[in-house]
Protein backbone atom coordinates (compact mmCIF):
# COMPACT_ATOMS: atom_id res chain seq x y z
CA UNK A 1 0.00 0.00 0.00
CA UNK A 2 1.56 3.32 -1.03
CA UNK A 3 1.86 6.19 1.97
CA UNK A 4 -0.05 9.32 0.17
CA UNK A 5 0.48 11.31 2.82
CA UNK A 6 4.12 10.77 3.61
CA UNK A 7 4.83 13.78 0.94
CA UNK A 8 2.12 15.83 2.02
CA UNK A 9 3.51 15.84 5.37
CA UNK A 10 6.94 16.31 3.89
CA UNK A 11 5.47 19.20 2.22
CA UNK A 12 3.81 20.92 5.42
CA UNK A 13 7.56 20.75 6.95
CA UNK A 14 9.16 23.02 3.77
CA UNK A 15 10.08 20.14 1.57
CA UNK A 16 9.93 21.49 -2.08
CA UNK A 17 11.82 18.49 -3.74
CA UNK A 18 9.32 15.69 -3.88
CA UNK A 19 9.82 12.31 -5.51
CA UNK A 20 6.22 10.94 -6.69
CA UNK A 21 5.57 7.99 -5.60
CA UNK A 22 3.64 7.21 -8.89
CA UNK A 23 4.14 7.84 -12.18
CA UNK A 24 1.88 7.46 -15.05
CA UNK A 25 3.10 7.35 -18.31
CA UNK A 26 0.41 7.62 -21.82
CA UNK A 27 2.21 5.88 -24.47
CA UNK A 28 -0.61 6.27 -26.65
CA UNK A 29 -3.74 8.57 -26.67
CA UNK A 30 -6.18 7.23 -27.83
CA UNK A 31 -9.05 3.92 -27.63
CA UNK A 32 -10.71 1.22 -29.16
CA UNK A 33 -13.86 1.71 -27.13
CA UNK A 34 -16.18 5.04 -26.47
CA UNK A 35 -17.12 4.07 -22.77
CA UNK A 36 -19.76 6.98 -21.88
CA UNK A 37 -17.67 8.14 -18.93
CA UNK A 38 -14.85 8.54 -20.31
CA UNK A 39 -12.91 11.51 -21.77
CA UNK A 40 -10.76 10.36 -24.56
CA UNK A 41 -13.19 11.06 -27.67
CA UNK A 42 -14.51 14.76 -26.27
CA UNK A 43 -13.15 17.75 -28.48
CA UNK A 44 -9.98 18.16 -27.72
CA UNK A 45 -6.63 20.40 -29.23
CA UNK A 46 -4.62 16.88 -28.12
CA UNK A 47 -3.26 15.18 -31.07
CA UNK A 48 -3.76 11.21 -31.02
CA UNK A 49 -0.73 9.77 -31.16
CA UNK A 50 1.62 6.81 -29.94
CA UNK A 51 4.81 8.11 -27.61
CA UNK A 52 7.56 8.59 -29.68
CA UNK A 53 10.14 5.52 -28.70
CA UNK A 54 13.22 7.91 -28.23
CA UNK A 55 10.83 10.07 -25.98
CA UNK A 56 10.05 6.95 -23.81
CA UNK A 57 13.12 5.78 -23.19
CA UNK A 58 14.81 9.35 -22.48
CA UNK A 59 11.72 10.00 -19.84
CA UNK A 60 12.61 6.35 -18.12
CA UNK A 61 16.04 6.61 -18.21
CA UNK A 62 15.49 9.93 -16.12
CA UNK A 63 13.58 8.42 -13.87
CA UNK A 64 16.21 5.81 -13.00
CA UNK A 65 18.05 7.60 -10.02
CA UNK A 66 14.65 7.84 -8.47
CA UNK A 67 13.24 3.86 -9.18
CA UNK A 68 13.57 3.23 -5.31
CA UNK A 69 11.26 5.89 -4.49
CA UNK A 70 8.56 5.93 -7.01
CA UNK A 71 6.50 2.77 -6.09
CA UNK A 72 4.25 2.37 -8.72
CA UNK A 73 4.67 2.97 -12.69
CA UNK A 74 1.43 2.66 -15.08
CA UNK A 75 1.77 2.69 -18.82
CA UNK A 76 -1.64 3.93 -19.23
CA UNK A 77 -3.55 6.83 -19.23
CA UNK A 78 -6.52 7.91 -21.89
CA UNK A 79 -5.63 5.61 -24.09
CA UNK A 80 -6.18 1.74 -24.69
CA UNK A 81 -2.49 0.21 -23.86
CA UNK A 82 -2.25 -2.70 -26.47
CA UNK A 83 -3.30 -0.26 -29.21
CA UNK A 84 0.21 0.87 -28.83
CA UNK A 85 1.94 -1.83 -30.60
CA UNK A 86 5.30 -1.33 -28.68
CA UNK A 87 3.21 -1.62 -25.45
CA UNK A 88 5.53 -5.17 -24.44
CA UNK A 89 8.66 -4.34 -25.11
CA UNK A 90 8.10 -0.76 -22.99
CA UNK A 91 6.96 -3.02 -20.00
CA UNK A 92 10.18 -4.91 -20.64
CA UNK A 93 12.32 -2.13 -20.44
CA UNK A 94 10.75 -0.50 -17.34
CA UNK A 95 10.86 -3.76 -15.78
CA UNK A 96 14.79 -4.38 -16.55
CA UNK A 97 15.30 -0.99 -15.56
CA UNK A 98 14.45 -1.81 -12.16
CA UNK A 99 11.10 -0.13 -11.32
CA UNK A 100 8.60 -2.00 -9.43
CA UNK A 101 4.35 -2.38 -9.58
CA UNK A 102 4.28 -1.91 -13.23
CA UNK A 103 1.02 -2.21 -14.52
CA UNK A 104 -1.31 -1.40 -17.60
CA UNK A 105 -5.12 -1.21 -17.73
CA UNK A 106 -6.77 -2.65 -20.58
CA UNK A 107 -10.40 -3.17 -21.57
CA UNK A 108 -9.16 -6.42 -22.85
CA UNK A 109 -10.92 -6.23 -25.99
CA UNK A 110 -7.17 -6.46 -27.42
CA UNK A 111 -6.11 -8.79 -24.97
CA UNK A 112 -6.32 -11.87 -27.50
CA UNK A 113 -4.71 -15.58 -27.06
CA UNK A 114 -1.90 -14.99 -29.14
CA UNK A 115 -0.98 -11.80 -27.04
CA UNK A 116 -1.25 -13.28 -23.59
CA UNK A 117 1.75 -15.53 -22.87
CA UNK A 118 3.96 -12.70 -24.74
CA UNK A 119 2.13 -10.07 -22.25
CA UNK A 120 2.82 -11.95 -19.06
CA UNK A 121 6.46 -12.69 -20.08
CA UNK A 122 7.32 -8.90 -19.64
CA UNK A 123 7.28 -9.56 -16.10
CA UNK A 124 4.25 -6.84 -15.80
CA UNK A 125 3.19 -6.72 -12.56
CA UNK A 126 -0.20 -5.92 -12.39
CA UNK A 127 -3.04 -6.13 -15.43
CA UNK A 128 -6.36 -4.31 -14.43
CA UNK A 129 -9.41 -5.27 -16.41
CA UNK A 130 -11.84 -2.73 -16.66
CA UNK A 131 -15.36 -4.59 -17.10
CA UNK A 132 -18.43 -2.84 -16.23
CA UNK A 133 -21.24 -5.40 -16.00
CA UNK A 134 -21.81 -8.65 -15.72
CA UNK A 135 -24.10 -9.05 -18.72
CA UNK A 136 -23.23 -8.25 -22.11
CA UNK A 137 -26.11 -5.28 -22.53
CA UNK A 138 -24.85 -3.43 -19.98
CA UNK A 139 -21.17 -4.04 -20.45
CA UNK A 140 -21.76 -3.07 -23.96
CA UNK A 141 -23.67 -0.14 -23.11
CA UNK A 142 -21.11 1.47 -20.71
CA UNK A 143 -17.96 0.20 -23.48
CA UNK A 144 -19.19 1.14 -26.26
CA UNK A 145 -17.41 -0.71 -29.07
CA UNK A 146 -16.37 -4.00 -26.66
CA UNK A 147 -17.69 -7.30 -27.17
CA UNK A 148 -18.00 -8.84 -23.71
CA UNK A 149 -18.23 -12.33 -24.80
CA UNK A 150 -14.75 -11.78 -26.27
CA UNK A 151 -13.30 -9.67 -22.81
CA UNK A 152 -14.39 -12.35 -20.51
CA UNK A 153 -12.85 -15.13 -23.03
CA UNK A 154 -9.99 -13.23 -22.88
CA UNK A 155 -9.73 -12.86 -19.12
CA UNK A 156 -10.34 -16.55 -18.38
CA UNK A 157 -7.79 -17.57 -20.66
CA UNK A 158 -4.88 -15.38 -19.53
CA UNK A 159 -5.84 -16.61 -15.81
CA UNK A 160 -5.46 -20.06 -16.61
CA UNK A 161 -1.94 -19.40 -18.47
CA UNK A 162 -0.76 -16.62 -15.97
CA UNK A 163 -2.25 -20.28 -12.89
CA UNK A 164 -0.55 -22.80 -15.58
CA UNK A 165 2.47 -21.53 -16.04
CA UNK A 166 2.95 -19.85 -13.02
CA UNK A 167 3.60 -16.26 -13.67
CA UNK A 168 3.19 -13.88 -10.81
CA UNK A 169 1.32 -11.11 -12.20
CA UNK A 170 -1.48 -9.93 -10.36
CA UNK A 171 -4.54 -9.04 -11.78
CA UNK A 172 -7.58 -6.77 -10.81
CA UNK A 173 -11.05 -6.66 -12.35
CA UNK A 174 -12.45 -3.06 -12.19
CA UNK A 175 -16.08 -2.11 -11.90
CA UNK A 176 -17.02 1.59 -12.53
CA UNK A 177 -20.39 2.10 -10.55
CA UNK A 178 -22.69 4.07 -12.20
CA UNK A 179 -26.37 3.90 -13.05
CA UNK A 180 -26.26 1.43 -15.65
CA UNK A 181 -24.83 -1.24 -13.80
CA UNK A 182 -24.97 -0.49 -10.19
CA UNK A 183 -27.39 -3.64 -9.34
CA UNK A 184 -24.99 -5.97 -11.10
CA UNK A 185 -22.04 -5.83 -8.43
CA UNK A 186 -22.99 -8.68 -6.27
CA UNK A 187 -23.77 -11.04 -9.45
CA UNK A 188 -20.34 -9.34 -10.84
CA UNK A 189 -18.27 -9.90 -7.49
CA UNK A 190 -19.39 -13.52 -7.37
CA UNK A 191 -18.72 -14.72 -10.95
CA UNK A 192 -14.95 -13.14 -10.58
CA UNK A 193 -14.45 -14.35 -7.45
CA UNK A 194 -14.89 -17.53 -8.38
CA UNK A 195 -11.54 -17.09 -10.80
CA UNK A 196 -9.05 -15.04 -9.47
CA UNK A 197 -6.25 -16.12 -6.83
CA UNK A 198 -6.01 -14.78 -3.22
CA UNK A 199 -2.56 -16.40 -3.32
CA UNK A 200 -1.50 -14.22 -6.57
CA UNK A 201 -3.13 -11.42 -4.65
CA UNK A 202 -5.77 -10.58 -7.50
CA UNK A 203 -8.55 -7.92 -6.43
CA UNK A 204 -12.05 -7.27 -7.56
CA UNK A 205 -12.89 -3.56 -7.20
CA UNK A 206 -15.64 -0.95 -7.91
CA UNK A 207 -15.68 2.74 -7.16
CA UNK A 208 -18.05 5.38 -7.97
CA UNK A 209 -17.68 6.95 -11.64
CA UNK A 210 -16.10 10.74 -11.14
CA UNK A 211 -16.06 13.62 -12.68
CA UNK A 212 -13.06 13.38 -14.98
CA UNK A 213 -13.35 16.56 -16.71
CA UNK A 214 -16.76 14.82 -18.63
CA UNK A 215 -18.21 17.89 -18.01
CA UNK A 216 -20.42 16.93 -15.01
CA UNK A 217 -19.88 18.77 -11.76
CA UNK A 218 -19.65 17.65 -8.04
CA UNK A 219 -22.99 18.56 -7.75
CA UNK A 220 -24.32 16.04 -10.22
CA UNK A 221 -22.60 12.98 -9.45
CA UNK A 222 -22.86 13.48 -5.93
CA UNK A 223 -26.77 14.01 -5.85
CA UNK A 224 -25.60 16.94 -4.03
CA UNK A 225 -24.36 15.51 -0.62
CA UNK A 226 -21.04 17.43 -0.93
CA UNK A 227 -18.56 16.89 2.09
CA UNK A 228 -16.66 20.17 3.35
CA UNK A 229 -13.85 18.34 4.49
CA UNK A 230 -13.71 16.44 1.49
CA UNK A 231 -13.60 20.22 -0.14
CA UNK A 232 -11.17 21.10 2.15
CA UNK A 233 -8.51 18.58 2.49
CA UNK A 234 -5.75 18.70 -0.20
CA UNK A 235 -5.70 16.04 -2.68
CA UNK A 236 -2.98 13.62 -2.46
CA UNK A 237 -2.51 13.08 -6.33
CA UNK A 238 -1.23 16.59 -7.12
CA UNK A 239 1.72 15.60 -4.00
CA UNK A 240 2.41 12.13 -5.14
CA UNK A 241 1.16 11.24 -8.96
CA UNK A 242 3.42 12.64 -11.78
CA UNK A 243 1.59 11.98 -15.27
CA UNK A 244 3.27 12.62 -18.74
CA UNK A 245 1.09 12.65 -21.58
CA UNK A 246 1.79 10.93 -25.43
CA UNK A 247 3.67 14.13 -26.60
CA UNK A 248 5.58 14.48 -22.76
CA UNK A 249 3.54 17.36 -21.80
CA UNK A 250 3.32 16.97 -17.86
CA UNK A 251 -0.80 18.24 -16.80
CA UNK A 252 -1.78 18.69 -13.28
CA UNK A 253 -3.70 15.47 -12.90
CA UNK A 254 -6.11 13.01 -14.33
CA UNK A 255 -8.73 15.52 -14.66
CA UNK A 256 -6.46 17.69 -17.22
CA UNK A 257 -5.61 14.74 -19.20
CA UNK A 258 -8.26 15.32 -22.12
CA UNK A 259 -7.18 19.24 -22.42
CA UNK A 260 -4.01 19.53 -20.67
CA UNK A 261 -5.01 23.35 -19.80
CA UNK A 262 -1.83 23.06 -16.95
CA UNK A 263 1.07 22.29 -18.91
CA UNK A 264 4.23 22.08 -16.23
CA UNK A 265 6.89 21.02 -19.14
CA UNK A 266 7.56 18.96 -21.28
CA UNK A 267 9.48 15.84 -20.43
CA UNK A 268 11.16 15.54 -23.68
CA UNK A 269 13.00 18.80 -22.70
CA UNK A 270 12.96 18.85 -19.12
CA UNK A 271 13.75 16.54 -15.98
CA UNK A 272 10.12 15.26 -15.04
CA UNK A 273 11.27 15.79 -11.82
CA UNK A 274 12.14 19.19 -11.84
CA UNK A 275 8.75 19.53 -13.88
CA UNK A 276 6.97 18.08 -11.05
CA UNK A 277 9.12 20.55 -8.22
CA UNK A 278 8.17 23.28 -10.67
CA UNK A 279 7.11 26.72 -8.89
CA UNK A 280 3.87 26.43 -10.45
CA UNK A 281 3.44 22.75 -9.20
CA UNK A 282 4.52 24.17 -5.84
CA UNK A 283 2.21 27.47 -6.11
CA UNK A 284 -1.10 24.22 -6.48
CA UNK A 285 -0.27 22.73 -3.87
CA UNK A 286 0.21 25.28 -1.38
CA UNK A 287 -3.42 26.64 -2.27
CA UNK A 288 -4.60 23.45 -1.91
CA UNK A 289 -3.24 22.76 1.93
CA UNK A 290 -4.36 26.09 2.37
CA UNK A 291 -8.11 24.60 1.92
CA UNK A 292 -8.74 27.07 -1.16
CA UNK A 293 -8.60 24.16 -4.04
CA UNK A 294 -12.05 25.03 -4.90
CA UNK A 295 -9.96 28.31 -6.35
CA UNK A 296 -8.80 26.53 -8.93
CA UNK A 297 -11.11 25.20 -11.93
CA UNK A 298 -10.31 21.30 -12.08
CA UNK A 299 -10.41 21.15 -8.31
CA UNK A 300 -13.38 23.02 -8.09
CA UNK A 301 -15.57 20.38 -9.53
CA UNK A 302 -13.92 17.33 -9.38
CA UNK A 303 -15.38 13.94 -7.50
CA UNK A 304 -11.94 12.26 -7.61
CA UNK A 305 -11.66 12.31 -3.09
CA UNK A 306 -15.40 11.61 -2.99
CA UNK A 307 -15.15 8.48 -5.71
CA UNK A 308 -12.08 6.84 -3.38
CA UNK A 309 -14.24 6.95 -0.86
CA UNK A 310 -16.72 4.93 -2.26
CA UNK A 311 -14.02 1.97 -3.23
CA UNK A 312 -15.12 -1.56 -2.55
CA UNK A 313 -12.30 -3.88 -2.63
CA UNK A 314 -13.06 -7.82 -2.70
CA UNK A 315 -9.52 -9.92 -2.10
Amino acid sequence: MVDYQENIDLFRKGVRTLVPKRVTIETIFGCNCRCIMCPVNLPTKRIKQVMREGLFKKIIDSLVPYRDKIEMMDLFCLGEPLLDSGILARIKCVKEKGFKNVAISTNANLMEPPIQTRLLETGIDTIIFSIDGITKKTHESIRRGADFDKVVSNCENIIRIRNDKNFSTRFVFRFIKQELNKDEWPAFVEYWKKRVSQERNDIICAYDVHSWETGKDSSELMKGMIDPEIDKMPCHIIFNVLYILADGTVPLCSEDWIHANYRFGNAGKMSPIDIFNSSDFIKIREIHLKGMKNTITPCAKCTVLYSERTKKTIK
